[in-house]
């Protein structure tokens, strides 16, 4: 069993309140936390899980760790040479010794063939990353712009999650194991420093975006709903450029309307006369029925820096695909808009 140095953390705390928040601008925003697993050795399940590898670079520093050129390596790499702070609490207020949170006390059952009896040995371990983390928890903060109607991201901090036994102790649970502060200014992919970039599309089933925010940490009058005035820009103002799901092209004034715009017919009756008539009805659509976003983000580790930088590229509204009988069956992306440079 695993005891750990220093087994005290702190429960969740409430939502962070950044100074970006002061923009008059930003007339909504949510904190939201995924958990996320980024690095996958199938190409096939890669993609399955919303993550596109762009970029893994071979250097004379990480050179001797290239089995595992994988995230959790270089992060403790750079903790271990203090290159960044670690903390105990996810609002990165309480300072920890990455020391004491890697290194553990765990027992061993040692069986003794001369006298047939079984011992147990104490002995320190420590944490390896490539295989002890499973995946990263992301707090950040996502927000709405009125004027530019673009949203932006900016990331509250990070944490590696280990497995370790739940309260029942018939399954595990996923447990920060420190948290750091990332940036979220988009660095040079191209620079020699970068060894290590990937995109993410929140697939994976601990990154969904949920429209219907409970809590969020900012709402302006008439914007409990960011998507209203989305969709009312993309219908009015033909100068601001929405994208095709394949990011290909912008979408054209009639490819925009009909997404906005569904055209039904229905059967009527006269009550006098009896006299069925098929009558054409314009409905728009429902942004209350919207009920998902999908954030694409990159995330680049300066190695140079000993860096993590998370950066919001665009975003979609994502829209239900029903069958016959109005059961769910998937989600497609309506529309891109380009991130809040």
């Amino acid at each position: 069993m695993r005891q750990f140095l220093l087994f005290v953390f702190f429960p969740m705390l409430l939502p962070a309140q950044s100074d970006f928040l002061k923009d008059p601008d930003i007339v909504w925003a949510a904190e939201i936390e995924q958990d996320w697993e980024v690095d996958i050795p199938s190409l096939e399940q890669e993609y399955d899980e919303g993550i596109n590898t762009i970029k893994l670079l071979r250097t004379s520093q990480n050179e001797a760790r290239w089995v595992t050129p994988f995230l959790p390596s270089l992060v403790f790499q750079a903790a271990f040479a203090k290159k960044f702070p670690v903390f105990l609490d996810a609002k990165c207020q309480v300072k920890a010794d990455i020391y004491k949170l890697t290194h553990y006390i765990d027992t061993l059952v040692i069986f003794d063939p001369d006298t047939y009896e079984e011992k147990w040995k104490i002995y320190l371990a420590e944490i390896n990353p490539s295989t002890d983390i499973k995946a990263w928890r992301l707090r950040q903060i996502l927000a709405y712009h009125k004027k530019s109607a673009t949203w932006s991201t900016t990331v509250e901090a990070i944490a590696p999650l280990v497995d370790e036994s739940c309260p029942n102790h018939d399954s595990l649970c996923r447990r920060p194991l420190f948290w750091f502060k990332p940036e979220d200014k988009r660095p040079k992919l191209g620079s020699k420093d970068i060894v290590w970039a990937k995109e993410t599309k929140n697939k994976q089933p601990q990154t969904l975006v949920l429209t219907d925010v409970k809590h969020p940490v900012k709402v302006t009058e008439g914007f409990q709903n960011p998507l209203v005035h989305l969709l009312q820009v993309m219908k009015t103002n033909s100068k601001t450029p929405f994208f095709s799901a394949s990011l290909d092209r912008p979408l054209t004034h009639k490819e925009r309307t009909s997404m906005l715009i569904k055209i039904d017919t229905v059967l009527t009756v006269d009550p006098e006369t009896f006299e069925e008539k098929v009558a054409v009805v314009q409905n728009d659509i429902n942004p209350y029925a919207i009920r998902q976003l999908r954030l694409v983000q990159t995330w680049y580790w300066d190695e140079r820096l000993g860096r993590l930088s998370i950066c919001l590229d665009k975003i979609a509204p994502l829209k239900d695909v029903t069958d016959e009988m109005g059961y769910f069956r998937y989600s497609v992306v309506l529309f891109y808009r380009r991130a809040k440079q």
